[in-house]
């Protein structure tokens, strides 16, 4: 038998079991295409943050812009009271009776009254009631009857005071 020449057999290249590795540091692993998001995708949340910040900030302006005039407005009031006050004080000091009574005599024509035309009440007189009222009102008993009955006893009422 013939024994083989081992020289002539490269070795190197084979590839055994436990000279392999367990991860091969060249091969990667293969990872899932990710889908680069567009552009436009990723402006429109952008638009929409920046417009509603906007839209925010315009009506805290408007409110703030009220309230300003608000402010400006009631200060205005004050101040018209105030003058209204001193107007009223200084037309009480102006008011003289003295100035009353000449203006009223000479500019309006007014005159004294004649003893003749003074008429003098008294006061101490007791107060008459008048009852006629009474006749022609009914309790709320009344008004919830029947409105028919309400009337007929109206009308017997008013017949029996023209008898009186």
């Amino acid at each position: 038998m013939l024994v083989a020449d081992n020289r002539a057999y490269d070795y190197s290249r084979e590839n055994y079991i436990n000279d392999a590795p367990l991860f091969d540091e060249e091969k990667k692993p293969i990872a899932k295409k990710v889908k680069k998001a567009k552009p436009r995708a990723r402006i429109l949340p952008i638009i929409m943050v920046f417009s509603m910040s906007i839209l925010m900030i315009s009506r805290y302006a408007y409110i703030a812009e009220i309230n300003f005039n608000n402010s400006k407005l009631e200060k205005e009031y004050k101040e018209t009271l105030k003058q209204n006050e001193a107007l009223k004080v200084s037309l009480m000091h102006t008011i003289n009776l003295q100035t009353l009574e000449k203006i009223a005599v000479e500019e309006l024509n007014m005159q004294y009254p004649d003893p003749d035309q003074i008429v003098y009440v008294a006061a101490a007189k007791p107060v008459v009631k008048n009852n006629s009222y009474e006749k022609s009102y009914f309790s709320k008993e009344d008004v919830e009857e029947n409105k028919y009955i309400t009337k007929a006893k109206l009308l017997i009422n008013s017949f029996i005071s023209l008898l009186d």
